[in-house]
């Protein structure tokens, strides 16, 4: 259901995605608000002989295939003490980890959902780690401000990706970096190059991790349901057993037949 309403909404409602995308987050911030609950991306694990984990403490490991992605797109570079930005920040676990193990001077969580900007700031208490609510379309902030921009599982919600390269390519000091993450339906991946080429950012680096992203939800399958069902209304399991790529949902099915496809990209201004 959730696949076919996003195709629905993407190929014939563009403008309107963002204002759904807002209103779905906005509930879920509003009516699930469990500390424990910080990530919500499909997560990422090595295949074929890549040597990518990493050493996490107890508190992490719960959710580390959902960690992994975030040191696989944030570590491209080295941004000890650089000012970096996340859009699209939600429930804050992916900035909080960046700030506490990649040790930027400054991490700053913008997200369009106000409750979920009121959950990181109720829950996270790390110095110079802040959430502010702001429009990936029309970011609040000074042009060239930030060494990176970190952007992931977030930009299939924006109603123009080329409006928000704007904003990337404003807002980023010359020389710094913009890490993105992201999946597209295998009809709109070209859509999303052409836009990265013509953003005016160089293009430093292109991986597919489409196969990374299915065996993450595979490794991940059990733990997601037990939190699913311990956490979620019973009534709504089934829709977020789906909206969470468990096996057996159409978006589980859609990433391991290359249905939709997972990139990950490093661009410099």
């Amino acid at each position: 259901m959730i696949v076919g309403l996003y195709r629905i909404i993407d190929h014939n409602l563009p403008k309107l995605k963002g204002v759904i995308w807002k209103q779905w987050y906005q509930l879920l911030a509003r009516f699930y608000k469990r500390k424990d609950w910080t990530f919500m991306n499909y997560g990422y694990a090595p295949v074929d002989n890549q040597i990518e984990k990493i050493e996490l403490n107890k508190a992490d490991e719960e959710n580390r295939y959902c960690i992994q992605l975030y040191h696989h797109v944030a570590s491209a570079i080295d941004l000890v003490g650089l000012d970096v930005m996340e859009v699209g920040s939600g429930r804050g676990g992916g900035a909080d980890f960046i700030k506490r193990h990649l040790k930027p001077n400054k991490m700053v969580g913008v997200d369009f959902s106000k409750n979920a900007v009121e959950f990181c700031n109720q829950n996270y208490h790390v110095n110079n780690l802040s959430f502010e609510t702001g429009n990936a379309e029309s970011l609040p902030v000074k042009d060239n401000s930030f060494d990176a921009i970190i952007n992931i599982e977030s930009s299939h919600c924006y109603g123009s990706m080329e409006a928000f390269l704007f904003q990337v390519k404003r807002v980023l000091k010359v020389g710094g970096h913009f890490l993105f993450a992201d999946l597209r339906t295998k009809d709109t991946v070209e859509n999303l190059k052409k836009s990265l080429l013509n953003s005016g950012l160089r293009i430093v680096k292109e991986v597919d991790i489409t196969q990374n992203v299915v065996e993450a939800l595979k490794l991940d399958n059990h733990n997601k349901i037990k939190q699913i069902k311990n956490t979620i209304h019973k009534p709504l399991v089934s829709m977020f057993l789906e909206f969470a790529g468990t096996e057996g949902s159409k978006i589980y099915k859609n990433f391991n037949d290359r249905e939709n496809i997972y990139l990950s990209y490093v661009l410099q201004k």
